[in-house]
């Protein structure tokens, strides 16, 4: 404000001293101008008329020759104030007198002028005036050519002038001065009377501004501002008629508040009981999760797990058939309650991710590979491709990502009835030390519409909530992968259009996994070339993104026309492996192996077909004269790799012992025994049943304190712990185990628990428990555990390779000739399968025996393990352990450098190969005339 009435003063100023000021000085110069003008001009004919006077006088003079006069009339002329020299020239324009300053004098004229002649000089005036005889200068006006008898030079001084100039204009600047003078009072005066009654307005409003309610207004400043202060003063007036009517307000509002307090007190109370209250309930409901979580997953621990040792026993198809919807019954049940469990954890905040290391293709491939049954069974296709810059050592949590990409999985193959199901992972962006990854299921199922995709993150929401949908399920799905992925710094959604499928898809934050963290199969085979049939695109781009991985150099091809000309003789090119990929609707098994017949035995076979369709073509890989592996679909890095080095092994270095023959050379160690601690009957009676199978010494306890007293007097390799027990549960027991046990020798103890909530682990872990098994248990989870916990190797263990597994044995001791686990098992507990094909390899075993024998009598040692090799794939498939051994024993010599071979160790391996054949003949005339898987 003060900046604004500045300016208005200095413009007030401006406009009063401007005009008056221009005036007065233009009107000054232009005065002295003029009247110093005049003072010169006057100055110049006073010089040029004191001239002709004297030269008038000394007319006379010089005619008469008067030297004396001319001198005398010559100084008598310097009396004068402002003549300071006088030169006298005569007819010629010599000089003949000279009085004054002899400064610049001239003794002879340059120019002899006819009249008067006039020079300014810096110092004064010099006239040139002739002079006429007899002294009548108007002589050159009658007679024009008279000519002067000499001429008069005189010097004039500026000085007295000069002077009265600079008088002249010191006077002009004081009355200048003065007048300027009188105009700043003026416009000062003038300017105070404008801005005096405005800086009085702006002193007041920023009193009022500061809350002095009571100034007013009044500067008398005339008719155009009193209209301003009688406004302020009106507003003035109403702001504090306001602020006394706000005071009031405020005071009312105050008593009120006061009492409002006194009441809020009152309630902060009762609110605290509240709170309490509810801590109180929240804690009863996470021990009634925990408790119904445990009573609800004990019986189905016990449905689920003999329902699986039920489907391994001799059923008809009816049985079989409602074994496996119950199965399905209670595994969907299983999963329901998971939903509800994990949604109770995310809603009261207790669900703690774990940062654990993990390979992410490994995840995705286990994903696939539960969910492929499902897919297949649909006749969809079902594959994965992760992206090359994709970093796949991370850490992150493994349970909850497999959580939230099985569930995207299961929901497109569930609404997806033909088509496919992609998933692809790839990079979002990566920073230090972390990445964003994101990973996407595209199906070509119905699709969703835009209004039942605002629903889908909700609570209880699905698709379809008629009545009449076709598919069930909780709601709570994508809600708890929605929590998930938000906990792991990430995002959810999806893209789907009605009729042309959907894509959902999620990314999240995950930290590079340290080198060396993580070991990995590492399968290169450069150079190694591959012949791909696979009709199915993602599937084929899937093999052969593997494959390439692997440095083996592919040939695809998607035509069955181009595939067969491949193989042609005549195009025939050298393939190390041929994939062909089983479609029903392109390529049936039967002409698969056709195709397989027709070309030469060393080529090497891979037949990958959905899990439908993998029991029937091994069955006819068994009978084949080639080598064919088979793999279910779709492609896992792991198992592919083992089956692919598995089988090339031999071929690439055959000096080289294969994985199979250092098991076979290592020494089995003893059998592991195990305390099994459960107080319910059923699971306890399943959990010995499950570790009976794995070949385990068992001895079970029905409470915690049976439990100490039996480790009392004896040591056990592992512990298997249910945490809820009458007489003594499983973390008191525990307690009392540490305690008697001696340090050097201590237990690993696995708790049993069907309780979900997080801090129940630690809980566990706190009481002196190593490890623990959510119910329900199964025995590749049992296998999983003891092993890691007490190293020792299971009778039972095998290695699921998805195409041909085999058991591997070390020592005869304890085996049996033909085991029915096993062969039921290999035969995926199919019992007809597991019977046909003991049957096809015991029929063939005389034939096999006598050939044997002819061959090693010969020394035709090519011929010889040709039979032997092919006897050793069929017994890959059936229950015959020792005989499998025994082939792989001679084979393995057959396969050695001649100068590595010696004959009395293959004559051994020959005679042990012959006497077990005998064996199994024997065991079949003795035991059954016909095998049979009971």
């Amino acid at each position: 404000m003060k900046k604004k009435l500045t300016s208005i003063k200095h413009r007030v100023l401006l406009l009063a001293l401007l005009p008056g000021l221009a005036a007065a000085i233009l009107l000054g110069l232009g005065l002295t101008w003029l009247y110093l003008n005049d003072i010169n001009q006057r100055l110049e004919q006073q010089a040029i008329r004191t001239a002709e006077q004297l030269s008038l006088l000394n007319g006379h003079a010089l005619q008469a020759n008067d030297s004396n006069l001319l001198q005398s009339l010559a100084d008598t002329s310097l009396s004068r104030q402002d003549i300071r020299a006088v030169s006298i020239y005569g007819s010629e324009g010599q000089e003949i007198i000279h009085s004054g300053s002899r400064f610049a004098r001239q003794q002879t004229l340059k120019s002899l002028p006819a009249a008067s002649q006039l020079t300014r000089l810096d110092t004064g005036l010099c006239v040139i005036t002739p002079i006429y005889a007899g002294g009548n200068l108007s002589a050159i006006n009658l007679t024009p050519s008279a000519k002067p008898t000499g001429w008069i030079k005189i010097r004039f001084s500026r000085d007295s002038t000069d002077i009265h100039q600079y008088q002249l204009i010191l006077l002009s600047s004081l009355l200048l001065l003065s007048s300027l003078l009188l105009t700043i009072i003026a416009g000062l005066r003038l300017a105070g009377s404008i801005t005096r009654p405005i800086q009085h307005i702006s002193d007041s409003v920023s009193a009022i501004s500061r809350g002095r309610l009571d100034t007013r207004i009044h500067t008398g400043a005339g008719a155009e501002l009193a209209q301003l202060e009688n406004g302020i003063n009106q507003m003035v007036t109403s702001l504090q008629d306001a602020y006394q009517e706000m005071q009031q307000t405020i005071d009312q509002a105050t008593e009120d508040l006061h009492e409002t307090m006194e009441t809020l007190e009152v309630k902060n109370a009762e609110l605290d009981m509240a709170r309490k209250r509810a801590q109180e309930g929240s804690r009863v409901k996470s021990e009634f999760l925990a408790n119904m979580s445990h009573e609800i997953r004990t019986p189905l621990n016990g449905i689920i797990g003999f329902t699986n040792l039920l489907q391994k026993s001799n059923l008809n198809e009816t049985q079989r058939e409602y074994l496996t919807t119950l199965q399905n019954s209670a595994e969907g049940l299983l999963a329901m309650i998971n939903d509800i469990l994990d949604f109770s954890k995310i809603e009261a905040g207790k669900l703690v991710l774990e940062s654990t290391p993990l390979n992410l293709r490994e995840l995705v491939d286990e994903v696939l590979a539960i969910a492929a049954p499902t897919a297949h069974d649909k006749s969809l296709e079902i594959a994965c491709l992760i992206y090359w810059d994709v970093p796949l050592d991370i850490i992150g949590d493994p349970l909850r990502l497999r959580q939230v990409l099985t569930n995207l999985v299961n929901n497109a193959i569930k609404f997806t009835s033909d088509g496919s199901v992609v998933v692809r992972v790839m990079l979002d962006h990566q920073e230090d030390g972390h990445a964003i990854l994101k990973i996407s299921v595209t199906d070509t199922g119905v699709g969703i519409s835009e209004t039942q995709q605002k629903q889908l993150f909700q609570a209880f929401s699905q698709v379809d909530n008629s009545r009449t949908r076709k598919i069930g399920g909780t709601g709570l799905g994508l809600v708890i992968c929605k929590n998930l992925v938000e906990q792991m710094q990430g995002d959810i959604g999806l893209e789907s259009h009605i009729g042309e499928g959907s894509t959902f898809w999620f990314t999240f934050k995950a930290p590079f996994a340290a080198e060396g963290q993580l070991s990995q199969l590492n399968c290169r085979l450069p150079g190694k070339k591959v012949l791909l049939f696979e009709p199915r695109r993602y599937t084929r781009y899937a093999f052969e993104q593997l494959l390439e991985e692997f440095d083996m150099m592919v040939r695809g091809c998607d035509q069955l026309a181009h595939f067969e000309e491949a193989l042609t003789e005549q195009n025939r090119e050298i393939f190390d492996l041929v994939v062909i990929g089983h479609d029903p609707a392109s390529l049936d098994s039967d002409r698969i192996f056709q195709l397989i017949d027709q070309t030469p035995n060393d080529t090497l076979f891979l037949v990958t077909a959905m899990t439908g369709y993998l029991d029937s073509i091994s069955t006819m890989a068994a009978k084949a004269s080639h080598t064919v592996l088979t793999l279910a679909k779709p492609p896992c890095r792991n198992r592919l790799s083992r089956t692919i080095m598995h089988a090339l092994s031999s071929r690439l270095e055959p000096h080289l012992p294969s994985e199979e023959q250092i098991q076979i050379k290592q020494s089995l160690p003893r059998q592991p025994h195990i305390l099994a601690v459960d107080d319910n009957e059923a699971n306890l009676k399943l959990l010995c049943a499950l570790l009976d199978d794995l070949g385990v010494e068992t001895t079970a306890a029905n409470n915690g304190q049976a439990a100490v007293d039996i480790a009392r007097n004896r040591h056990f390799d592992l512990v298997f712990m249910d945490v809820q027990m009458p007489v003594m549960d499983g973390m008191e027991t525990t307690r009392r185990l540490r305690e008697q046990e001696v340090s050097e020798s201590r237990m690993p103890i696995i708790a049993l628990t069907a309780h979900a909530l997080a801090e129940e682990k630690k809980q566990l872990l706190l009481a002196g428990m190593d490890d623990y098994l959510s119910k329900p248990i199964s025995e590749s989870k049992l296998r999983h555990v003891i092993q890691k916990w007490t190293g020792l190797r299971l009778l039972a263990s095998q290695q699921e390779t998805g195409e041909t597994a085999h058991r591997a044995f070390s020592s005869k001791h304890g085996i049996p000739v033909v085991d029915h686990s096993q062969g039921l098992h290999l035969a995926g507990g199919k019992k007809e399968l597991a019977d046909e094909l003991l049957t096809m390899l015991l029929d063939e075993l005389p034939d096999d025996r006598n050939a044997i024998i002819d061959l090693w009598q010969d020394h035709n040692l090519d011929q010889l393990l040709e039979i032997i090799h092919k006897l050793h794939g069929a017994t890959r498939y059936c229950g015959v352990p020792l005989l499998q051994e025994t082939c792989l024993e001679a084979e393995s010599l057959l396969k050695q450098s001649s100068n590595d071979l010696t004959e009395e160790s293959l004559n051994q391996a020959i005679k042990r190969l012959l006497a077990e054949i005998d064996r199994l003949q024997q065991w079949r005339s003795v035991s059954m005339k016909k095998p049979d898987y009971a």
